[in-house]
């Protein structure tokens, strides 16, 4: 059903809207015969939140590190404050007021959350760094913000929402007037986010304007004032936030309508995977402790907690990519002692790991390379140790037409594609081994609209030929979308397992993700 946005209001304190602060003009980069951006136009306005919408590979992602300059375009101008860029650096952005959140935070774990703040810009007199000063600095930027995190911690300690604040911390630290934030919820459970959208309004309180790069609409009409749509490389539509509809949205984002997948209403058959009093080792909350569930042919089974509850360690356990530490792996039916990935693949497992970029694929390898990586003893690619390029090259051409994987062609680095490409050849990879049980960890975590509901019916269309899938979602509306069950973990433990119905939305699942006992399993 279609129905208008409504413009974020404005804050208290926030300064004039129609006063401009960033223009990018005419901006052109091309990568041999593909242009990322083809003459792309866009205008922030100050202290407002501008959402760039479109397709993966519309060319949102190359926009920002031209903005950030981590890259250089070949023609067209940048100009912040009335004045013209010339980015050779991403220090050079910073020192002009631009900050830039990437999805994959670029922190070292080993370091305190001040450490990293101040890393490169640390305060310093004859006698050595002042750490005080910049700690005390640090803290009121914190408390002006919203962003409270602790700051003696280290970051490999701190959860997916305490760095990405820590992220946040270190543009404004550093002067940020114009800050970058690249699919900034993509990582967070919905309690969180809340927690986000409250600083985005408070830094746009103070006079900072944001660009919010996001697929998800609800966050376009809950933060933003102004819409850019991408698609192909260039700007295809530009709307106040309050004027426009999401039907309208949508089209302008994939060209057409998006199709919508619903449950099919399957019945579910015999146990593919049973596990009893499963324990599998890991830092802290992360751990799984004593759970038994079974996931049935032709079922998809959702897997949803807060971060580091121990779902995603439960399907490193499944996947038999992490030992388990103690209980029972059934596999149709026959006790498996022994439980490795290897193991796992030869029985017809497949995993999409949640981190696509270092787990998921080898990003220096082709596409071609990458879609053929767990086939390697099939006939069909690798006869005599010697890989068969024909073969590989007609497989690979075919998954990036079903998949729509956008790239120049198959033999383009893995590495050098946008964040929803990669996921997509994960999918398509193990999507198409036909596997007897799919486990599929945040499976359309940086994919846009069109591209979700392509994953989803694929992932229907596993379960309707018999596979059994288990989704890993923080997502809680697409489990409620496609999952037939629903298991909550906290503290490594499943804590509810309900048969998905009108009775269960996100405020029951988030109940009990934060600690109702009433609906708990025995």
């Amino acid at each position: 059903m279609t129905r208008t946005l409504q413009a974020s209001s404005s804050e208290g304190g926030a300064p004039p809207e129609d006063e401009v602060v960033l223009t990018l003009h005419d901006i052109v980069k091309r990568y041999g015969g593909v242009a990322a951006n083809d003459g792309v136009n866009l205008t922030l306005r100050r202290g407002t939140v501008h959402a760039v919408l479109g397709e993966n590979g519309a060319g949102k992602s190359t926009l920002m590190k031209i903005l950030f300059g981590v890259e250089r375009p070949d023609s067209g101008q940048v100009v912040i404050d009335g004045a013209v860029q010339d980015f050779r650096r991403p220090g050079d952005a910073i020192a002009a007021g631009v900050g830039m959140v990437f999805q994959h935070f670029g922190l070292v774990g080993e370091l305190t959350a001040l450490d990293n703040i101040s890393l490169g810009a640390e305060v310093s007199s004859p006698l050595g760094v002042k750490r005080s000063v910049a700690r005390a600095r640090i803290a009121q930027v914190a408390q002006e913000s919203g962003l409270a995190v602790p700051l003696t911690r280290r970051v490999d300690q701190l959860t997916i929402a305490q760095q990405q604040r820590v992220e946040i911390l270190k543009a404004l630290y550093r002067g940020a007037r114009i800050l970058i934030l690249d699919e900034p919820t993509a990582l967070l459970a919905p309690q969180e986010r809340l927690g986000l959208f409250e600083a985005v309004r408070r830094l746009r309180a103070s006079g900072v304007s944001v660009l919010f790069i996001t697929h998800k609409l609800e966050e376009v009409e809950l933060l933003t004032q102004d819409i850019t749509v991408m698609r192909h490389g260039r700007v295809v539509a530009a709307h106040r936030t309050g004027s426009v509809t999401t039907d309208r949205l949508v089209s302008d984002m994939v060209g057409g309508e998006s199709p919508v997948v619903t449950r099919s209403g399957r019945a579910p058959g015999e146990d593919v995977m049973t596990v009893t009093d499963l324990d599998v080792a890991a830092d802290s909350s992360a751990r799984v402790q004593g759970v038994s569930l079974s996931v049935r042919s032709g079922e998809i089974l959702g897997l949803v907690g807060i971060d580091g509850q121990g779902h995603q360690t439960f399907c490193q356990a499944l996947a038999g990519a992490r030992p388990r530490t103690g209980g029972q792996i059934f596999f149709d039916g026959q006790v498996r002692t022994r439980w490795d990935r290897l193991t796992a693949m030869r029985r017809g497992v497949s995993y999409v790991p949640e981190d696509r970029l270092m787990a998921g694929v080898a990003r220096d390898l082709s596409i071609r390379e990458n879609l053929i990586a767990n086939r390697l003893t099939d006939p069909r690619f690798v006869r005599g140790g010697f890989l068969r390029r024909r073969a590989s090259r007609s497989h690979a051409d075919e998954m990036i037409a079903r998949f729509d994987i956008r790239c120049r062609d198959a033999e383009q680095r893995a590495g050098t594609l946008s964040g929803g490409n990669i996921q997509k050849i994960v999918l398509a990879r193990e999507i198409s081994t036909d596997p007897r049980l799919l486990i599929v960890c945040e499976p359309t975590r940086g994919l846009d609209i069109g591209a979700i509901a392509s994953v989803h019916q694929r992932l229907s269309d596993a379960a309707d030929r018999g596979a059994a899938v288990i989704v890993q979602s923080s997502d809680l509306d697409e489990v409620l979308a496609i999952a037939d069950r629903i298991v909550i973990f906290r503290e490594g433990r499943a804590v509810a397992d309900l048969q998905n119905s009108e009775d269960v939305d996100i405020a029951r699942l988030g109940t009990l993700m934060l600690g109702d006992k009433t609906e708990e399993s025995p």
